[in-house]
Formats: structure tokens, C-alpha cells, sequence
């Protein structure tokens, strides 16, 4: 579904436009969708062998991961969650060791983080899941608007890891995701279809 004449709107508009789009999707098919998202993420991590695995929990309606990464965990990965760092001129992300059934702390923004667990530097990060707002087949990926994710990878982004997975519904796809000089390009999609390699 590729209705949005992306190119042609500010990425704030297409922001709105889709986040209600993914509000749209009610319960039932939403657990369907994360079902066989979960469902591809632990079969490409596996098959990958990607031991240490930024994940993110979901929030205004993003896919929900806590299946998967529960069974990747038990077989032997390990998880980390990204924990906004507040700090004199701009905030940074840094992403910290975390369990399922660990305690958690809702940040400012009301997203969830580990409380005083190690940080993991990102050279030790196999892969990284992404969240998205929305996507395109070039690996572009429109975020939140923070730029998080953007700044804590800008220095690998000519590298091919940690591995850049964004996550999302096969709906929050449009023809081209607006870029601006500071965006990372992704390296690969996930969503209920599968994992879809990127010419990042």
C-alpha cells in the first residue's frame, strides 16, 4: 500500500499521515503481523548467528518483538535496548544490557529502558532493529524526527555492521522516504513478509 505522494510532502506531514496509518490496524491483525515478523526475526538471527542483538520495545502501535527476542535470548543471544543519555547540549543513545522480565523505566518520552544494567559499546553489537515510522525499497527509513538512531551510527555508517535493520509493517512502505545529509541508510527490512536486503 504506496498511497502517500511521499516525495511531494515534508516529512513531518508524512510522519502523521503514517503513524495514524499504523494506528489503523486493529488488534487482531496487528498480532497476526507480529507474529510472523517474530516469526522471520528469529530465523534470520539464527541463521545469521547475530550474538549480541539491539532490540527496541514497541511504542505508538510499532510492531511488538518480545516473542522473538525471548526465544533468541533462551537460545543463547544477547539483548540490548537503546537508553536515551541526557547530556549538556544535545541527548545521545546508548544501549544498554536487558532480559526479558528485567525492570524497566518509562524515559521522558514514556519509552520504556533498562535501569542500571552494563551499556554495550555498538562495535560489540552484531545487529541492530530499528524502529520505523516508515520506509522505502532503498533503504531509507523515516524515524520519530530525533535522530537518535542516526547520530549513534553515523560512525559506522559505511560499515557492514552492526548490522541496520529497520522494522516495520509491510503498510508504512512508501515510494521514497525524504533523506537529509545526517540519515542512515538501512541495510536490510523487516516486516510480516520477511527480511528484504537493501542497497545501503
Amino acid at each position: 500500500m504506496k498511497t502517500v505522494p511521499d516525495h511531494h510532502l515534508p516529512k513531518s506531514e508524512l510522519r502523521a499521515t503514517l503513524r495514524r496509518r499504523r494506528a489503523a490496524i486493529d488488534e487482531l491483525h496487528r498480532n497476526i503481523l507480529d507474529t510472523a515478523i517474530n516469526s522471520h526475526l528469529v530465523r534470520h538471527a539464527r541463521e545469521n548467528e547475530f550474538g549480541v542483538i539491539a532490540a527496541f520495545l514497541s511504542f505508538d502501535g510499532e510492531p511488538d518483538l518480545r516473542l522473538g527476542l525471548a526465544e533468541l535470548e533462551r537460545s543463547g543471544a544477547t539483548l540490548v535496548l537503546p537508553v536515551v543519555h541526557e547530556a549538556p547540549g544535545r541527548n545521545t543513545m546508548v544501549f544498554r544490557r536487558w532480559s526479558p522480565g528485567e525492570t524497566l523505566r518509562p524515559n521522558r518520552f514514556g519509552i520504556l529502558e533498562p535501569v542500571g544494567s552494563p551499556e554495550v559499546p555498538l562495535p560489540q553489537i552484531d545487529l541492530v532493529l530499528i524502529p520505523m515510522v516508515g520506509w522505502d525499497r532503498r533503504g531509507n527509513r523515516l524515524g520519530m524526527g530525533a535522530s537518535y538512531y542516526d547520530r549513534a551510527l553515523q560512525p559506522f555508517s559505511g560499515d557492514p555492521a552492526p548490522r541496520r535493520v529497520g522494522v516495520a509493517y509491510a503498510a508504512q512502505e512508501i515510494e521514497r522516504v525524504p533523506v537529509d545529509a545526517w540519515d542512515i541508510a538501512l541495510h536490510a527490512v523487516l516486516n510480516e513478509n520477511g527480511w528484504f536486503d537493501c542497497p545501503a
